[in-house]
């Protein structure tokens, strides 16, 4: 198994106090996330000032933990309960949240020295506008202070007081045609709008001069990657009335540098160190930062300091990765992106938050432990998500690429608050095309708005050697006049990432074309669809947002959110509240493809085991067709990887964390190495997309019918270079009505050790497209694949073993799985559960799920969870499949 690396920052604290020559000063960087309370402005009495001194017990306040949203912090202390169950959310009265509210914090600062010493609060993020006072002293209106993406520096030195601190905000939540975050079409708009203090609030403390904004900007040589180079900059402010000559010293492991720097009054000055001016900063041998798959990311810390007169003013510590992005348009005006200088397919998915931007740092550290098992590379942020850096970290750290820009929640009136008026027809517009026509146009004041939230955001998250990408819109383009704003802000503050002005499909008349196109589908489709079509959304170019659709989860999920009348018939309105909006508020396309080609469900574990071998199905030849179309195909984005509150829509695992079907199709279309097979062409492809050279590897291929009788197989030994693709071999036409054969594949070492696997169901009575009908959010279909014989499948009783071991702080445990029949095995799901019949223990890192063996065939699988998950108890396993006698717990 991959080593997965965790992080969690439940509290950033760091204090450092330094005594020299009789002066004193702390230097302190605290994240205030505890002890918060809130209140409706409505729901009690007083003032700024009298709240300030106390707050009345008996009035109506409530604990809250930062970062949070006002109405997630009310589900948190009991409020309201269970409203992601059924249609609770909407019984969450609005009105409550048209009103500012109070949050009330209190900190203490010891031995403050307001003479020499420099207190400020540093604002990541709140929704909207908001006053700040501290110990009733106003220091920032909501006149200047707003905006959902800015970021604000608070002076309070002058307000501060040794000891015990009070710091009372009041928030105002947004207003039509404010620019702040949305779901879109992917979820519901929560009742409070997202009003509240959803980043971190951070007490910075130092000397008189203060270092703000490090950057470390790398550069490599990708001819030589055993050079690279490094220019370190970071801004210098001088907080005082006098002029000060200091000495600003940076460490980046064995490599030191320092530079003297005068400073007049209040001035903010820029300082750099450059490789032509240091030459220690020419870094040879470097730890390069690979994307995950490609080698490790390895990472750097870089701390700088600032001496007046030998005391230390203030430090920074950050880390960075050293690696090269790059990216270019190929002859078909296609872009593709390298790292270090080798092309890498972008096997990626888009990443929301938590509906009430909560900060969950476990949760968030599970999901992306998930992203690097399931072999994606890559996420997209719509939307610049992450309460912290914690997230951010958790990617630099796993080798997960992040294209982060901006979300289409601003590119569409109705998502503002207005009213979105289109002529008939129009509805089935291409995005590139309905957007030009329909998209909201901003006025000069809000382009201002904008380039200050880009600003704010690039400085704040460029070191993160994961972001590979700044995008300035997703289904719209900015302006040119908005456009330059952005570029010049990455000249100024980030010149190592090239802007893609958008992730659809548009020309710049400054920067040229964005090379990605995003013509869906978000639907159900086929599997054939990504290799056939050559129009749309299939496997060619950069897609930067597609998928198969809804990913319906297994039972345990479905009974978490569904109220226990609305369970079945699942095509039902409380169903349907718990799937997408607007064209995706209903699952009718997906289950009419689900019952035409696996048979109609009897019940709720048939349709949820239904679900999960069509989500398998589905999402798997999405992935595999871009892989082996590579470099015709250069990026797929999955529409999506997770979802904000518990639904049925795109989502590789759901909001519970429990991982479907699609979660382990796109895990094993991700193999590095792996043998694929072409839904369209019935061809066979031998992938290595590594960085080193395969040798004397053998492919092997299977062919049976469902009387598991094996009708062809074929061995051949392979030498791939890294990154390309081999096409091996047609498969013979398949024989019979209505038949379904068993495609087995798998690819050995020279030293005979199976390193991919992969297992096809293909039918006789093949899918085929409506290309003459066009939506455009998928492609219908004019017939269906006929699975229904897998219904029939004789009985199959496996033999099973079991062992556990525990490592620190998880468990361990391989099941071994025997095929003793002639018969095929078919989808066999593997539970990990607290006992037999207790819950599923979540999250869950399995090595691979719902396998089939083949006659006389044995595999073992093995799985980790977290001991606390499974109450320090050695779990128990359950196991079902499509055809065996009976489910079994181990």
């Amino acid at each position: 198994m991959q080593k997965i690396i965790l992080k969690f920052n439940f509290i950033v604290v760091t204090v450092l106090a330094l005594t020299s020559c009789g002066s004193k000063i702390t230097i302190e960087d605290r994240a205030l996330r505890d002890s918060w309370m809130i209140a409706s402005s409505k729901e009690v009495a007083g003032d700024a000032k009298a709240l300030s001194e106390k707050i009345n017990a008996s009035d109506k306040w409530y604990k809250a933990t930062l970062p949070t949203t006002v109405l997630g912090a009310l589900v948190d202390a009991g409020e309201y309960k269970d409203v992601f169950v059924g249609k609770n959310l909407e019984k969450v009265p609005r009105a409550r949240f048209e009103n500012n509210w109070w949050f009330r914090n209190t900190f203490t600062v010891d031995d403050f020295d307001a003479q020499k010493e420099q207190l400020r609060l540093l604002v990541e993020g709140i929704n909207y506008r908001a006053n700040f006072w501290v110990n009733g002293k106003q220091i920032a209106t909501q006149d200047t202070l707003f905006g959902a993406f800015r970021q604000f520096d608070l002076d309070i030195t002058q307000a501060a007081q040794k000891g015990e601190n009070t710091l009372l905000v009041e928030i105002f939540p947004p207003k039509v045609r404010d620019f702040y975050m949305g779901y879109v079409d992917w979820a519901p708009t929560p009742p409070d709008h997202f009003m509240g203090i959803y980043r971190d609030i951070r007490l910075k403390r130092s000397g008189k001069v203060s270092l703000n904004a490090p950057f470390v900007a790398p550069d490599v040589d990708t001819k030589d990657l055993s050079k690279a180079s490094l220019t370190v900059s970071t801004e210098v402010v001088n907080h005082g009335s006098e002029a000060k000559t200091v000495e600003v010293s940076g460490k980046i492991e064995d490599i030191a540098f320092k530079k003297t720097v005068k400073l007049a009054p209040n001035e903010r000055q820029e300082v750099k160190f450059t490789p032509q001016e240091f030459a220690q900063l020419n870094l040879k041998n470097p730890r390069l930062w690979w994307p995950n798959g490609l080698g490790e990311p390895a990472l750097y810390t870089l701390e700088l300091e600032v001496n007046d007169q030998g005391t230390v003013q203030d430090n920074q510590t950050t880390k960075f990765g050293v690696r090269k992005i790059e990216t270019a348009l190929n002859d078909k005006g296609v872009r593709g992106y390298k790292v270090n200088g080798r092309d890498v397919l972008i096997k990626s998915a888009g990443w929301v938050d938590d509906l009430f931007l909560r900060y969950m740092p476990e949760k968030d550290a599970a999901q992306l432990r998930y992203v690097k098992e399931m072999n994606l590379n890559s996420l997209r942020f719509e939307g610049i998500w992450g309460n912290n850096h914690h997230l951010y970290d958790l990617c630099d750290e796993n080798g997960i690429l992040l294209m982060v820009g901006w979300s289409c929640q601003w590119e569409w009136p109705d998502y503002l608050g207005m009213e979105l008026k289109m002529k008939p027809g129009d509805e089935n517009l291409p995005i590139n095309e309905g957007v030009d026509l329909y998209a909201v146009k901003l006025t000069p004041q809000e382009e201002i708005l904008l380039s200050n939230y880009f600003r704010d955001q690039v400085k704040w998250l460029r070191n993160h050697p994961s972001i590979f990408t700044w995008a300035g819109g997703s289904d719209a383009m900015p302006k040119p006049s908005l456009e330059k704003m952005y570029q010049e802000t990455l000249k100024k503050y980030d010149p190592t990432r090239e802007f893609l002005v958008s992730s659809g499909a548009f020309v710049s008349t400054i920067s040229g074309s964005s090379g990605m196109k995003m013509n869906g589908p978000y639907e159900y489709v086929p599997p054939v669809y990504w290799y056939e079509d050559k129009k749309l959304g299939g496997a060619y170019g950069f897609n930067s947002e597609v998928g198969p659709g809804p990913q319906i989860p297994p039972v345990e999920s479905i009974k978490k959110m569904i109220p226990e009348a609305d369970l079945w018939p699942a095509d039902n309105p409380m169903w349907n509240y718990h799937s997408g909006r607007k064209d995706f508020n209903t699952m009718g396309v997906y289950l009419k493809a689900l019952n035409n080609k696996y048979g109609t469900p009897a019940n709720l574990d048939d349709l949820a085991m239904k679900a999960q071998l069509m989500n398998y199905e589905a999402i798997r030849p999405m992935f595999e067709a871009h892989v082996i179309n590579r470099p015709t195909s250069t990026g797929v984005v999955q529409w999506m990887l997770n979802s904000p509150w518990p639904e049925f829509y795109w989502q590789l695992y759901d909001y519970y964390l429990m991982p479907t079907g699609a979660y382990y199709g796109t895990k094993k279309a991700g193999q590095p190495l792996n043998v694929v097979y072409d839904y369209f062409n019935r061809t066979l492809h031998v992938s290595n997309d590594t960085r080193t050279a395969i040798k004397d590897y053998q492919a092997e291929v299977k062919l049976l019918d469902q009387n598991s009788k094996v009708v062809f197989e074929q061995k051949q030994t392979f030498d791939v270079v890294e990154n390309t693709v081999q096409k091996w071999l047609q498969l013979p036409a398949l024989q019979g009505k209505n038949q379904v054969y068993f495609l087995s594949l798998k690819l050995k070492n020279a030293a005979g050790e199976v390193v991919a696997d992969n297992f096809y169901w293909l039918p006789t009575k093949t899918d085929e497209l409506d290309w003459k009908q066009y939506f455009w959010f998928y492609t219908p279909q004019k017939q269906y694949a006929d699975f229904t014989a897998l219904n029939t499948l004789p009985k199959v009783k496996l033999q099973t073993e079991k062992t556990v071991k525990e490592q620190g702080d998880e468990y361990e445990v391989a099941v071994k799985l025997t095929n003793p029949s002639d018969k095929v095995a078919f989808f066999i799901e593997l539970e990990l559960a607290k006992d037999a019949k207790g819950a599923a223990i979540l999250p869950v890192f399995w090595t691979d799920n719902y396998v089939s063996l083949l006659p006389g065939e044995t595999k073992t699988v093995s799985v980790k969870c977290y001991k606390k998950d499974a109450d320090n108890k050695a779990p128990a396993v359950r196991v079902k499949g499509y055809n065996l006698e009976g489910s079994l717990a181990l």
